[in-house]
């Protein structure tokens, strides 16, 4: 009112011009333009003896409807508002289009901020419909007894949310091992039926190798299940809780209705106990909010369920991936048993992707073998002829003629132990690390022990590096007993009799002999 005065005094007192006045007051021509015209159309002329509410009440009175304006739903709103891509001001415009005559842009947005503020949904992020799932293991755990044992198993409840809806996901482990944390996320989206485009675990040693503010490392079996179901995988901060604030919420409802309403029933499997869990969250996601219509399931059928991924044709296949070097004899190692690759790839970094079914061996990205998986522990090797060089020789001048070479300088029984270790596999290769390994032992033990040894192996008929070894220390023992019993004769070392036992010995058998 202030700066209405003020051009009511320039024009009629003054006498300036729209411009002038309007740099004086800094403000447009046509503001000005307005305030004169309502000035004159009000009858207020200069000078001003009203207030400045009695003032603002002639110049821009109350406007009067003769309709009450049409009001925005709300709750449709702010369920829309979680659909990808949708904004106010398209709800609005929506809104406009079906009422010419409602309410403005700034309005329906007060309107808006009123409705969550009363229902308690003032939120720092707005959660799209199936964006994310935000996934984490409780604090508190949950046990069953072993019937046959008596012994108490822990187990530990995955949690997993869609915030948008706040549609939990729980089920229970016996640990938090790196195959249940991918099984429990493959049950999750089979269970929502669909999977999110992002995925938001905490920085547990399951989901992230190396810990990084800006340029976390992701668990490579993680990741690979995350491509699978072609969902993205986003760690949540580290010591940031509210990156995955609607997980740590349900994580608190998970112990308030589920672990508390369970604590004193007593279970007898794994499986018994997920029953009572899926029945209690069944029992959960059927409440009523508070403070809005409706319950969790209803939340999820109307908001995330339409915008879920769909699930890929097949089911995911835990794979277990290893990272090694390609050894001497052109074959890597996974869990004791040993699969061959070309031999031009000795020395080189290789990774191993296991499942329960297949092996595979990558260099550089590019796969260079797969087996079947082998479980038998009687044939370890597995090799394939197309693998090995000319000749059955290893690269690197390692071969049977090198070991056989070597065994010739300890002796005969060793030449004889090493030509059946090499003759013990369906390719000579395959026993290069046991000649190896009986080779170093040399290096510790004498020829002599390395001979007896071999000979005692060689009755034994038993050609491995195992029982080489085994063989090797109790021959080694034995001769070190021996020499440990043996008397050494020296002039210093005394006799039995010039002890007091020996001299009383000796009275004994006097007295004796003289009766």
């Amino acid at each position: 009112m202030l700066k209405v005065k003020e051009i009511l005094r320039l024009k009629h007192e003054v006498g300036l011009s729209l411009r002038e006045i309007g740099k004086s007051c800094d403000c447009g021509k046509s503001t000005v333009s307005e305030v004169l015209e309502r000035a004159e159309d009000a009858g207020v002329t200069w000078p001003v003896t009203l207030t400045d509410k009695q003032l603002l009440s002639l110049l821009y009175p109350p406007i009067t409807s003769k309709h009450t304006m049409p009001e925005p739903d709300m709750e449709y709103v702010f369920y829309e508002m979680k659909r990808r891509s949708v904004t106010l001001m398209l709800l609005w415009e929506e809104y406009k289009h079906k009422h010419p005559d409602g309410i403005m842009y700034t309005q329906f947005c007060d309107r808006y901020r009123k409705f969550k503020k009363a229902n308690q949904l003032t939120m720092h992020i707005e959660h799209k419909a199936g964006e994310e799932m935000q996934v984490d293991w409780a604090g508190q755990t949950m046990s069953y007894v072993d019937p046959e044992t008596g012994e108490i198993k822990t187990v530990y409840l995955f949690v997993a949310v869609l915030p948008a809806s706040a549609y939990p996901f729980v089920y229970a482990y016996d640990d938090m091992k790196l195959p249940n944390w991918i099984d429990a996320h493959i049950r999750a989206y089979e269970y929502y039926g669909g999977v999110p485009k992002v995925t938001i675990p905490d920085n547990t040693k399951t989901a992230v190798t190396t810990p990084d503010r800006f340029d976390p490392v992701l668990n490579k079996s993680y990741n690979e299940m995350g491509r699978f179901y072609r969902t993205t995988i986003i760690p949540a901060r580290a010591a940031k809780p509210k990156d995955k604030a609607a997980d740590e919420n349900m994580v608190g409802n998970v112990s308030r209705k589920i672990i508390a309403a369970l604590r004193n029933t007593q279970f007898f499997s794994l499986y018994e106990l997920n029953q009572a869990i899926k029945e209690e969250l069944a029992k959960f996601i059927v409440r009523p909010f508070q403070k809005m219509e409706g319950n969790r399931v209803s939340a999820f059928e109307k908001i995330d369920k339409p915008c879920l991924q769909s699930l890929p044709a097949g089911k995911y296949e835990f794979a277990e991936w290893k990272e090694t070097k390609i050894q001497f004899n052109y074959h890597v190692d996974y869990e004791g048993f040993f699969y061959s690759v070309p031999y031009t790839y000795v020395g080189q970094k290789c990774s191993i992707r296991a499942t329960s079914k297949t092996i595979e061996i990558y260099v550089s990205g590019e796969r260079i073998a797969v087996f079947p998986r082998n479980h038998n522990p009687y044939k370890r090797y597995t090799t394939l002829p197309d693998h090995m060089p000319e000749g059955h020789k290893a690269v690197s001048g390692w071969s049977s003629e090198r070991f056989l070479s070597w065994a010739k300088t300890i002796g005969p029984n060793t030449l004889e132990l090493i030509k059946h270790v090499l003759e013990s596999r369906e390719y000579p290769v395959q026993t290069y690390r046991a000649c190896m390994g009986i080779m170093r032992l040399s290096k510790s033990y004498p020829s002599e022990s390395m001979e007896r040894a071999s000979e005692e192996a060689l009755a034994k008929r038993t050609y491995t590096f195992k029982y080489f070894n085994i063989i090797l220390k109790q021959v080694t023992a034995k001769v070190l007993k021996a020499d440990d019993c043996k008397i050494v004769a020296h002039a210093n070392v005394r006799g039995s009799r010039s002890y007091a036992g020996g001299g009383i010995h000796r009275l004994c058998k006097n007295v004796e002999n003289n009766g």
